[in-house]
């Protein structure tokens, strides 16, 4: 049997960061905003605050956003059920490589069940296409548009996480909205190249 190595995002991918993230930013801007009211990727424009003042502010609160929060539906147990069938999962996130940043989140993927391995958790990947490339991914998760459209133009796999501020963004490229989706992806991704193996 043939196995992947798949190339996933953390936020908005495997893990609720807007919400996460909106529940501190109503705080520290005193608003009462629903996670469903904001419909962009960046939060600077619905608080009122410029790209400069919200990059401050994502990078002051950045910490504590990281570390709550939930899963995505069936993102924990279909992930380590695809390891324990031999799938590499690699987790590929723009977050900033710094010691902090690098135990919350190995803290929290190993809080929540997640497969985890510290040498298959690549942060500071702006370029996450060439880091993709690098290690030989079959398959990308990711949701950030910009990043898509680098993934795509790259012709590196990817499948879009269908989050709320996605949704104009290519409607018609391959979308899943559970996690549970993911195995017939996957099982589908297995055949392309088995095919693709045996001519």
């Amino acid at each position: 049997m043939r196995h992947l190595t798949l190339g996933v995002d953390i936020d908005g991918t495997i893990k609720d960061t807007h919400t996460a993230a909106v529940q501190v930013f109503n705080r520290e801007f005193q608003k009462s905003y629903q996670p469903e009211e904001i419909k962009e990727f960046y939060l600077d424009r619905p608080y009122g605050l410029t790209r400069e003042e919200g990059f401050s502010a994502w990078s002051r609160l950045e910490t504590e956003i990281y570390d709550i929060g939930l899963p995505l539906q069936n993102a924990p147990n279909v992930l380590q059920k695809l390891a324990e069938q031999g799938h590499q999962i690699y987790y590929i996130t723009a977050r900033p490589d710094r010691d902090d940043i690098r135990e919350v989140t190995s803290r929290w993927l190993q809080r929540h069940g997640f497969p985890f391995q510290a040498d298959r958790l690549l942060m500071g990947s702006h370029q996450k296409e060439k880091v993709a490339k690098k290690v030989g991914v079959d398959l990308f998760f990711e949701d950030a548009p910009d990043y898509l459209e680098n993934l795509i133009r790259d012709e590196v796999d990817v499948i879009i996480s269908d989050c709320v501020y996605n949704r104009d963004y290519k409607p018609e490229h391959r979308r899943f909205t559970d996690w549970n989706q993911v195995y017939e992806i996957v099982e589908q991704k297995m055949q392309e190249l088995e095919g693709k193996e045996t001519k």
